[in-house]
């Protein structure tokens, strides 16, 4: 084996031909960039994933539990507050109003949290960026720009009379999520209940480990078989992340082209050199040189491109993700992203995948020209002019 890579190397980078070894360093960089692209791009998608993730999860129940008797659902919250891992039990209620601005007419989700509960509390206020009193109504991010400046708003409650009602903003609060920020209004629980019957009443679960959320509902539906629904966060959401996962797959694919685009040069630089090492093979073959040994020579020419080309282009894609986590110098706007800069999350089983395309699409575009190699006879090779 060790002749057969001295050969490969020799073959591959010095000769006559110095054509080719241009052709075997345009092959090295093509797949060194279409490594070091799909590195940072997927490091980008896995940031983005990662910041929605946790703010999902910072702002949102882990496990939402619904009942058809709402009575039932202080025994059910008793119940799962002594179980192992479960942070906290809390009843909300979500009802939707028709939010009047102007002429316009802006349908919006509120939820009810209790306040009397810290840890509610707690959870809520690390998003609240203004407070100007005690009672009243905290808006969206997004809605503050419709109200701006207004302490109170007027609202059609989700009634079968519908009835013009006023609410003061009590404050605006800032989650980072489109939906949540410019779709929801908060205020305590009693405050919600008042306006109007038509209300759904919920228990939020928050756990020690958010993704072990599947298993406490299986505890829950065995628990309470009947008339009661338990819902994940990674259920409710399960539209956005599988949108999320469609688009990294589809980035991977069309990033991939870049690496097939430089295999083609693989196969173009070790067809050359089969042509030019002709004379070669029929003088290796003659010295006893099998077809396996002729086929390894010529293989192993891909296979070292795609081992300088996927090394180097990992060093860079995970050079570059390290910069742009540290530095922070590009920028997003705020107002469309909610994040100040470009997120970055490396996955190192996804860099491994790359890299293991990489190797894979070098040494198959090799094998052609190789195999191409081993079927000549000797004395058809010792011919040749």
């Amino acid at each position: 084996m060790f002749i057969e890579l001295f050969l490969a190397w020799r073959y591959l980078f010095r000769g006559k031909s110095r054509h080719v070894s241009f052709i075997a360093f345009v092959s090295c960089v093509g797949i060194a960039l279409g490594v070091a692209t799909l590195i940072v791009v997927m490091s980008v998608m896995n940031g983005f994933d990662r910041e929605l993730t946790e703010k999902l999860l910072k702002f949102n129940y882990h496990i939402t539990v619904e009942s058809l008797d709402n009575q039932s659902l202080d025994d059910i919250k008793n119940t799962i507050a002594k179980w192992q891992g479960v942070r906290s039990v809390s009843p909300f209620v979500q009802t939707q109003v028709f939010m009047k601005l102007d002429e316009q007419i802006i349908p919006v989700v509120v939820k009810g949290i209790d306040f009397s509960d810290t840890t509610e509390k707690d959870a809520f206020y690390q998003y609240v960026t203004d407070e100007f009193g005690p009672e009243g109504f905290f808006l969206g991010e997004g809605l503050r720009r419709r109200f701006f400046g207004l302490r109170e708003f007027e609202f059609y409650p989700l009634d079968k009379k519908l009835k013009l009602s006023q609410g003061a903003i009590r404050g605006y609060f800032k989650v980072g999520l489109y939906d949540i920020d410019n779709n929801f209004i908060i205020s305590g629980i009693e405050r919600v209940k008042t306006l109007s019957p038509n209300y759904l009443m919920f228990l939020g679960v928050r756990l020690d480990e958010a993704y072990k959320a599947k298993d406490f509902k299986k505890k829950i539906d065995a628990a309470f078989p009947e008339n009661v629904l338990a819902l994940t966060w990674m259920e409710s959401n399960q539209i956005l992340f599988s949108a999320l996962q469609l688009e990294k797959l589809t980035m991977f694919i069309i990033l991939s082209m870049i690496i097939l685009v430089a295999a083609f040069n693989i196969f173009a630089t070790v067809t050359i050199r089969v042509v030019e090492k002709t004379k070669d093979i029929g003088i290796l073959k003659s010295l006893g040189y099998t077809r396996r040994r002729i086929l390894g020579v010529f293989s192993l020419q891909g296979l070292l491109i795609g081992i300088m080309g996927t090394g180097f282009g990992a060093l860079l894609g995970l050079g570059l993700c390290a910069l742009l986590e540290k530095y922070h110098f590009i920028q997003l706007p705020q107002e469309i992203y909610y994040i100040e800069y470009l997120p970055v999350a490396i996955n190192y089983s996804d860099v491994m995948v790359i890299m293991a395309v990489g190797f894979l699409l070098s040494y198959t575009f090799s094998l052609f020209p190789a195999l191409r190699a081993a079927r000549l006879s000797p004395s058809e090779a010792l011919r040749y002019e």
